[in-house]
């Protein structure tokens, strides 16, 4: 049985190939997949699932591209990147309450997902400085990486703002000669690119660092409706009042805030009526606020790579002792041995 981890990692590297499958019907038909998979050493077709093709495999396909029919395939893959593809960590992305912790969750994203990179978040006065650095491990596909992880990051960023806000960065710098469609790094950031620099930064406005991240829209409503689902399946059906509150917290986990008084309002009730249908309905807030809590936990746990400090962040707790003593009397295991025995 594979780990969680590998299985997030087998899942990442399925959806590129089906991503980049679709690229090269719509955008490059003049591209023969099969002879692709061939000077790539793949026998079989690897355009069709199943085959359980690894990281190294899909990397070799990009770099065929690069180097041959389509040099900027790196970037054509980045901008179909979407929140609905990343599940249970897309979720988690729409459901933190800034950016800067959509920044922090993204970059464990892009180290998850590609381990010879390693991205690190600073700030000077003016900017919050997303850098990232390839590892002797990626040396063999470093523009193709570092084209990954640029464009990919804007998405999330676009993702995650207001809408029109994020209208473009402030600067871009890569370390590497400029591609001869360098022009569309600039046409896609809508900022200053350099080439040739000491170090791959993107640099964004650093008060955009503590915008709310906009959350719920009608794009994004596939991943809170899968969460839901998780959550109420015990349920049949969703209009009695503990489910409301459940839908609720999903929906507007920082707004809530897992708290009765800032709850109540969403639903059009006073804090002290709110707390008398719980208690009619045999429950309270607390026990349905600390379930939610719970299974989103366990959600984290074993279908992401997120640390159990990170999800304690995640589900509003400001002290990761409070979240890991709430799991272990909720689930009789502390996080991390909660992982391993279900793994």
């Amino acid at each position: 049985m594979r780990k969680p981890q590998q299985q997030e990692q087998q899942q990442f590297v399925d959806k590129q190939l089906q991503i980049l499958d679709q690229v090269l019907r719509e955008e490059c038909p003049y591209v023969d997949r099969e002879a692709l998979g061939h000077w790539c050493g793949l026998s079989d077709p690897w355009w069709q699932p199943g085959h359980s093709l690894s990281l190294e495999d899909f990397l070799r396909l990009l770099k065929q591209l690069h180097h041959n029919e389509v040099p900027n395939i790196a970037v054509r893959l980045a901008q179909r990147r979407s929140l609905q593809d990343m599940g249970v960590l897309g979720y988690a992305l729409l459901a933190s309450p800034t950016l800067l912790q959509g920044l922090q969750l993204s970059a464990h994203l892009v180290e998850s997902n590609f381990p010879a990179l390693k991205v690190r978040l600073t700030t000077d006065s003016d900017h919050a400085l997303v850098s990232c650095e390839v590892l002797a491990g990626g040396s063999d596909y470093f523009q193709l990486l570092l084209e990954e992880w640029i464009f990919s990051l804007w998405v999330y960023i676009q993702a995650l703002l207001p809408e029109g806000l994020a209208a473009c960065a402030s600067y871009a710098t890569l370390n590497y000669h400029a591609p001869t469609y360098h022009w569309q790094y600039q046409q896609i950031l809508g900022c200053r690119v350099e080439f040739d620099r000491a170090k791959a930064v993107l640099a964004i406005p650093r008060q955009w660092l503590f915008i709310a991240v906009k959350g719920r829209s009608g794009q994004t409503q596939q991943l809170y409706d899968t969460q839901i689902k998780r959550l109420l399946k015990e349920q049949g059906h969703s209009g009695d009042i503990v489910s409301r509150v459940k839908r609720l917290l999903l929906e507007k986990p920082v707004q809530c805030d897992y708290r009765l008084e800032t709850t109540a309002p969403f639903m059009s009730l006073s804090a002290r009526t709110l707390r008398r249908y719980l208690a009619e309905a045999g429950t309270s807030f607390r026990a349905v606020s600390l379930q939610v809590r719970m299974e989103l936990a366990k959600d984290y746990l074993l279908n992401t790579q997120l640390t159990a400090q990170e999800i304690a962040y995640q589900l509003g707790y400001a002290q990761p002792n409070n979240f890991y003593r709430a799991f272990k009397s909720f689930y009789r295991l502390p996080p991390e041995q909660y992982r391993l025995r279900h793994s």
